[in-house]
This record gives structure tokens, C-alpha cells and sequence, in this order.
């Protein structure tokens, strides 16, 4: 079972390697570039987690009929409190 596992992997990486040409490079650029990758998908996974309920039910309001506004439940723990820096 591990090893059909494992194959499967290997082969889903390869195609990666194969499509993204990355299998012409030395196994340190490889790393770089996967890191890069990585970091990318990382940031984007992250602030689509965070800034995407927000745009979603701003749009949702846009097009609903006026007083009828709607909240979405994951939208309560997004809001940020203003912060006071006590600069005068």
C-alpha cells in the first residue's frame, strides 16, 4: 500500500518537474525555485483565507436590494478593532 503510495507521489511530482521545467536544473536551484513556489502558494492560501470573506459578502451586499444586507457567520471573527497608537 506505502509503496503504490509513494509511486503515485513520485509520479504527480515528475508531471510537476515536466511542466514546470524545473527538471534542467541543478538540485540547488531546484530547491530555490520549489521554495519560491512554495512560499507563493503559502501567501496566497493564507490571504485568501483572511481577506476573502470579506470581499465575498461586500459583493454579496452590492447586488442585494437595499435593506437587506446580509452578514456571513466566518465574518465575525474577521473584523479588526481599531488600534490606538497614542500619537498626538
Amino acid at each position: 500500500m506505502f509503496t503504490s503510495i509513494k509511486k503515485s507521489i513520485s509520479s504527480v511530482y515528475l508531471l510537476y518537474e515536466l511542466n514546470t521545467c524545473i527538471y534542467m536544473l541543478d538540485p540547488w536551484e531546484k530547491k530555490f525555485i520549489n521554495g519560491v513556489i512554495f512560499s507563493i502558494l503559502a501567501l496566497l492560501i493564507f490571504s485568501s483565507y483572511v481577506y476573502l470573506p470579506s470581499y465575498t459578502e461586500k459583493l454579496i451586499n452590492a447586488f442585494m436590494p437595499a435593506g437587506n444586507e446580509i452578514t456571513l457567520d466566518l465574518m465575525d471573527h474577521h473584523h479588526q478593532q481599531p488600534v490606538d497608537y497614542g500619537v498626538n
